[in-house]
Formats: structure tokens, sequence, C-alpha cells
């Protein structure tokens, strides 16, 4: 599958890793997660927006100080041996914990709505074993089930036509009543539902326009926002406050609204094309995994992309209360994933103050 090409990701595999990789489960409980903004909650993911557009500008600085080199091996080059090594063992932990919540969102999401009576053994091992396939073919093959996952699944938008028909379009307006812990809490809850973009610190080597990625990547990443507007606008005009805040994942409500003659609970199937969505974002950290522990090594071997998915696997089925389970999706995978966005800042100064050409080991 490419294997024997570096630079094989063109304009649209960046554009479709951004979208696909941040439109995660996250985007079922986005207004639950948000619900506190209330009625203002639709303008929290322009907000997201410029954040993110802001921490790509550093990341992109940094891949291009080292353009064939992942983030693995730029820490290892400016922190050292150990150091870095240690920074890498908790990049590839978050990985982790990321294919981890993920796949044990939706897999509840299944059980709780589809498989009331059954365990989530064998949906749980399905997911895991088509995503070590995908995983497999390299970052080209996520790529391109990136842009395959998009014309599946984007064009179910079309259905939140329904939830303006039923609800009430003046929610929409801005009342400017929310006090600023309020708008803390939304923000910070709902900036998971922007990870992924922070991957492009690990296939930069495999971009082949290198001086348009910043572009590339800022057209994913509003595309993202667009996304998430739509939902979040439809979601206030159709939903109450109270309804917001109590129901889990809103956008399944949102489909029980769709009226069709020849389908009765389109809900069903947006759960049944929601996995396209669910592996595109978790192959592509299971890769980031992978390759980090190929950088431990120094070549590639079969557990390198088993270990994690095991780990990932008996992490959801295994003796871990969901209350721990939870608290390392909710807290651990948040706290990592925002210090890795920001951890390109830190190797920027570090770049500067030691004069680093981006061609020597440390």
């Amino acid at each position: 599958m490419d294997k024997g090409k570096i630079h094989n990701l063109g304009p649209y595999h960046v554009i479709g890793l951004v979208l696909n990789t941040c439109i995660g489960v996250n985007l079922l409980t986005l207004s639950h997660s948000v619900s506190k903004m209330g009625y203002n909650q639709w303008w929290i993911p322009i907000v997201l927006g410029i954040i993110v557009t802001l921490t790509l500008f550093p990341m992109v600085a940094l891949c291009k100080r080292y353009p064939d080199d992942t983030l693995y091996r730029i820490n290892q080059k400016l922190l050292g041996k150990w150091l870095g090594g240690f920074v890498n063992a908790l990049v590839i932990v978050y990985a982790i914990l990321n294919v981890t919540a993920i796949h044990s969102g939706y897999v509840r999401l299944i059980q709780t709505s589809m498989l009331t009576n059954q365990t989530v053994t064998l949906p749980l091992l399905g997911l895991t074993l088509v995503m070590l396939y995908i995983t497999n073919g390299g970052i080209k093959l996520v790529a391109r089930f990136c842009l395959l996952t998009f014309f599946f699944t984007g064009w179910t938008v079309y259905y939140l036509q329904w939830g303006f028909q039923k609800g009430g379009l003046m929610h929409i307006f801005p009342l400017f009543n929310t006090n600023f812990p309020d708008f803390y809490d939304a923000l910070i809850n709902a900036f998971s539902s922007m990870f992924g973009y922070e991957l492009l610190l690990f296939y930069y080597p495999h971009v082949a326009d290198k001086e348009r990625v910043l572009r590339h990547a800022l057209i994913g990443v509003w595309m993202v926002v667009l996304f998430y507007a739509m939902i979040l606008i439809t979601s206030v005009a159709y939903f109450s406050t109270w309804e917001m805040e109590h129901l889990i994942y809103p956008i399944l409500n949102l489909f029980k609204a769709v009226e069709l003659s020849f389908l009765e609970r389109i809900e069903n199937l947006g759960i049944g094309l929601w996995v396209f969505i669910i592996l595109s974002t978790s192959t592509a950290y299971l890769w980031a995994a992978r390759i980090g522990l190929e950088e431990f090594e120094g070549y590639r071997r079969a557990w390198h992309i088993l270990l994690p998915a095991t780990i990932s696997y008996f992490t959801i089925r295994g003796p871990i209360p969901i209350q721990t389970q939870q608290f390392l999706y909710e807290k651990i995978t948040l706290y990592l994933g925002i210090g890795v966005i920001l951890w390109p800042i830190l190797l920027l100064m570090i770049h500067k103050l030691r004069g680093r050409d981006g061609g020597t080991e440390a």
C-alpha cells in the first residue's frame, strides 16, 4: 500500500485526515458537553476553531524545521535519548487512550441503544480487528479510508432540516447571558472534540506538498467547525435547555425527528454509519502509537501494532471499573492531549536556544 513511497500524502489526504480524525464519538455528545452554555452553545465551535488555528502555526513551524522527522524523533533530537524517550512513552500512552476512549464510547452506545441484552465483546472485537487491518496498510490507507468515510457519512447532514422544521429558530440568536465559569467549562468539555489535528506532527514527513500543508490542515479544521456549528445550531433550535443538559446522545434524538415513509428508525442507520467515523479516528491514533513503538526499537515488528490494540481492548473489557475508565478518558486523555498540542511551542523554544539545524542528533 504505497509502502515504498515516503512523501505519499496529497492535499486531499491531509484534509481528510484532519477532518475525520477530529469528528469521532465526541460529536454524538457535543451538545450535552456544552449544555451549560444553553442556547449560546452554537458559537463554541467557532472559538475552538480559532484556538486550533493558533496552535497549528507552531506545529507546522516545528515540522518545517524537521521535515523528515516525526514528533518522536524530534523529541529525541532536542531532549536527548532518555528524556525524549520518556516524553515519547507519554505520547504513545495518549494515542492508546484515544483509541480506547473512542471504541469504548461507541460500543457503549451500541449496547444501550441496539444490543441491550448483550455484552460489548463481539462488537468490540470486530471493531478492533477492522482497525488492525486498516492500520496495517500504513498512513496512506488510513487517509484513503478517511476520504471514503467523508462520502459515506457527510450526506447525513441533510437530515438536519427536520430539526429546523420542528424547532424554534428564535433560539439560535445569541443571548449573551452566560458567565465566564460556564463558558470555560463548556470550552474544556468540548476541546477533546477537536483532538485529531495534532496527528499532523506524526504524518508530516509523509506529506508531499509541505509548503501548503498549513492551508490544507486549516481547511480540514474549519470544515470540522462548520459541521459542529450546524449540529449545535440544530440542537439549539430543536431541544430545550433541560433536554440538552440531560440527553447524553442528543444527535440520536435529532435523528428521531426525521420522518421517512420507507424507514422507521433512522437513528439505527446513523449508528451503523458512525462506525466509519469511529474507525477513521481510531486507526489514525493506532498508527501514531505504532510508529512510536517502532521508534524505540528502530524497526517494524508485528507486536508494534498488536500491543496497543490489545491494551485498548482489555482496558475496555478487563477488570478496570467504569468509573476509572471514565477518569482516564475524560481527564487523563484531555490533559495529555492539551500537552501534546502545546508541546511544539516548548520544542521551538529549545530549538531556538540550542541553535539546532534539524539535522544532527542530541
